[in-house]
């Protein structure tokens, strides 16, 4: 049985960052063309605006501050149907009214101090629903209760206030004027925040989804900065920046920074090793004043016509560009290369060229310098010293001209493939190289500004084949023709070694956990089992491997409980009805003649009974409430498709003779419905309710309307007035 040859690859993040990139960018571990930088008119003669606010609360409403107008107006953002696009988006409504409307604006007060604001710039909402407002112009912060609409504190500050922002309960505010930050609650402070002399006064803050505070100092200037408040070390310049916000992401928090007027907005994913600029944002018709991260991870802003948002800016990359690996080894001197593999997008357009250069003993001159990407603001490489050297200059090609060709039988290990949505590809070609220990890769990009080939990863295998050993020597004497029969075969080694790899590896068919995904109906059919097309991969390889086990025990309650755990990926509890004989059917406010036992359970519109009858009750009745009847009782909310999926699972599964109800989380849990201690009741929060949002929820089904109202606080709660005391 032959060996598999072992690869030198890159393909980490980490490994990419030891290379050396001309006119190129990495993001994350995908190398693709570098963009072009547009320089905006905004930028180039542009005055930045009076600053700003938007700031969503916990239902999803927007709140606008309109400073010239000394006004805040809210807008009810989730009300717009996402399916309906042309249908007039939801207006603005201001918040406060003047005196001689006393029935106009939500929170509207006959008191003089807060009967009109003055320059409110800043805007923000806590995780209680206190809405903040920085008045520039009274030097002083109102904080108001939105579920109650009532005004708590009125805070004045020494100085001018112009931006909020709020991390859970706790906001922080940044004065104009002040060197300092704010920090305050609802019900507490304000507290100073030393920031570092060396800036300016910060002018605009926000938090990362960590909870790190970030700070722009010298908003709209060209001497605009952002740092970390915890480390300002790593502050970087980015002129004429007026905003910023953080989007969540799997790969790492995106700082979103908008400039002036005209200008895009620049992206950057940021961390303590690195920070890597992504592609820009469009922002048409921005106004310069403030932007906000929508609920659903959009990046909004506002124009003159309302609220609208940013999308991909269309880039215009460079025609060329390459990438060069650090020195490959493989260990033994002599060693004859085989084949590269590569896996890229190339889209129509563009293309990948590569040149590999090997050596036993390299030359002694200087090597070629550890460029970084052109979209990494810092090169952080993590133990430098343990990178390997770079190609030296008298080896490094003036032209790259190797072809690669796409792998119709996908990548070259053995029967695995790429995910459905994945638009990389395998490429392969031959190191057209002699012998020797050592291999750098150049790849070069070529574009056509409007697209990118993107290369992921390199393999190089090694060593080559032995086919040419296996021929007479004659055909290897002459060095041309033992190169030239060298390449050819190659190709038949390839295909052949290919087909070997996979019969080696055949018992990956009959393995759950990795045959293909399209071959799992037929993996499930030697065992009996039909696969529900309702069924994710996971559940059906999961299903396949444990289904020895869940037949012996088929039609028992461990059976179905644990094919019910599968299927729905959660837990569930199955109450046979003839557990509950002798109970009673006792509810709140009659307590029965056992005086214990809670109701029934509701499904649909339907009431089952999980009680029974009395303990005096005839054997009839016992009979027709008790026996072969069960419950399953899933502790999610499933949709009309998941519930059909589990009916027909228990159909075909449970004991023909039995009766079967489902009950899930949505039906709702209450004391005389579905409430039975130790059975059917479990302690913790329920994932059927969500917070109540305007146009997107029905009241009494999967949302709460409104909160408990707060307790006593000492030094801060007035009796009959907002607290009740027993």
């Amino acid at each position: 049985m032959p060996v598999p040859r072992p690869f030198a690859i890159v393909s980490t993040d980490d490994q990419w960052r030891r290379s050396a990139f001309q006119d190129t960018a990495l993001d994350q571990d995908v190398v693709h063309l570098a963009w072009i930088d547009t320089v905006s008119t905004g930028s180039a003669g542009g005055v930045a605006p009076v600053g700003a606010a938007l700031a969503f609360d916990c239902e999803c409403r927007l709140y606008h501050s309109v400073p010239e107008a000394n006004r805040v107006e809210r807008i009810l953002w989730a009300a717009q149907d996402p399916l309906r696009p042309s249908a007039a988006p939801p207006q603005p409504r201001d918040l406060f009214g003047v005196e001689e409307s006393q029935g106009f604006g939500d929170f509207h007060t006959a008191s003089a101090e807060t009967s009109s604001l003055s320059d409110p710039r800043g805007v923000c909402v806590d995780d209680d629903d206190r809405l903040y407002i920085a008045e520039y112009g009274k030097s002083r912060i109102l904080i108001f209760d939105i579920e109650s609409r009532r005004l708590l504190r009125v805070v004045p500050v020494a100085g001018r206030p112009g931006c909020l922002v709020a991390h859970n309960l706790t906001v922080y505010a940044a004065l104009d004027d002040s060197p300092a930050l704010l920090r305050l609650e609802a019900r507490r402070g304000p507290w100073p925040v030393k920031v570092p002399p060396i800036f300016a006064a910060p002018s605009r803050l926000a938090f990362a989804p960590d909870g790190t505070l970030w700070v722009l100092s010298a908003a709209g200037l060209a001497g605009a900065t952002v740092y970390p408040l915890a480390h300002p070390e790593q502050a970087f310049a980015v002129g004429f920046a007026t905003d910023l916000v953080f989007q969540d992401d799997a790969a790492g928090p995106i700082l979103v920074l908008s400039r002036l007027p005209g200008d895009d907005f620049l992206r950057y994913r940021v961390s303590e090793q690195a920070r890597d600029e992504l592609p820009p944002l469009t922002a048409t018709a921005y106004d310069g004043r403030g932007i906000v991260c929508t609920p659903d991870g959009r990046v909004a802003y506002w124009t003159a016509k309302g609220l609208r948002y940013a999308v991909a800016a269309r880039l215009k990359y460079l025609d060329t560009g390459r990438v060069t690996t650090f020195r490959l080894d493989s260990g033994d001197f002599y060693t004859t290369w085989g084949r590269i593999f590569l896996d890229a997008c190339i889209p129509a357009g563009t293309d990948l060229r590569l040149h590999c250069v090997v050596a036993d003993e390299p030359p002694d001159d200087p090597g070629l310098p550890r460029t970084p990407p052109a979209n990494l603001g810092s090169m952080v490489i993590t133990r430098p010293d343990l990178s390997p050297p770079m190609i030296p200059l008298s080896l490094v090609p003036e032209s790259v001209d190797d072809r690669v060709y796409r792998r119709d039988t996908g990548p070259e290990q053995p029967w695995v493939r790429f995910a459905a949505d994945d638009a990389f590809r395998t490429y392969e070609a031959p190191i057209l190289s002699g012998p020797g220990r050592y291999l750098w890769v150049t790849v070069e990009l070529r574009g056509n500004t409007r697209a990118t080939p993107r290369l992921r990863s390199i393999r190089a295998e090694y060593p080559a084949h032995d086919y040419l050993r296996r021929l007479p020597k004659t055909y290897s004497r002459d060095e041309h023709i033992a190169d030239f029969l060298l390449r050819y075969l190659a190709m038949v080694e390839g295909e052949l070694g290919d087909w070997e790899a996979r019969s080696i590896t055949r018992r990956a068919l009959v393995e759950a956990k990795s045959a293909p995904d399209e071959i799992l109906p037929w993996l499930a059919g030697f065992l009996g089992l039909v696969l529900d097309e309702r069924w994710s991969a996971p559940v059906r390889r999961q299903l396949i491997a444990q289904a020895t086990w869940l037949f012996r025990f088929r039609g028992t309650v461990p059976g179905l409980l644990r094919f019910l755990q599968i299927s729905t990926q959660g837990p569930a509890v199955i109450v046979e009805k003839f557990r509950l004989r002798g109970h009673g059917a006792a509810k709140l406010g009659d307590p029965g003649p056992t005086g214990s036992i809670l109701g029934t359970f509701q499904i649909g519109g339907s009431v089952s009974d999980l009680t029974g009858g009395s303990p005096g009750g005839t054997s009839d009745d016992a009979f027709e409430t008790h026996a072969h009847r069960f419950t399953v009782l899933l502790q999610q909310s499933l949709d009309a498709d998941q519930t059909d999926m589990v009916q027909h699972l228990l159909d075909v599964h449970r004991p023909a003779h039995t009766l079967v109800e489902v009950c899930t989380v949505g039906a709702g849990m209450r004391v005389g419905l579905g409430l039975l201690v130790g059975l059917t009741s479990m302690i913790g929060r329920s994932d059927g309710f969500t917070r109540f949002q305007v146009g997107s929820s029905v009241l009494g089904r999967g949302a709460i309307l409104g909160r408990a109202l707060a307790g006593v606080i000492p030094g801060a709660s007035t009796l009959d007035s907002d607290s009740l005391v027993g």
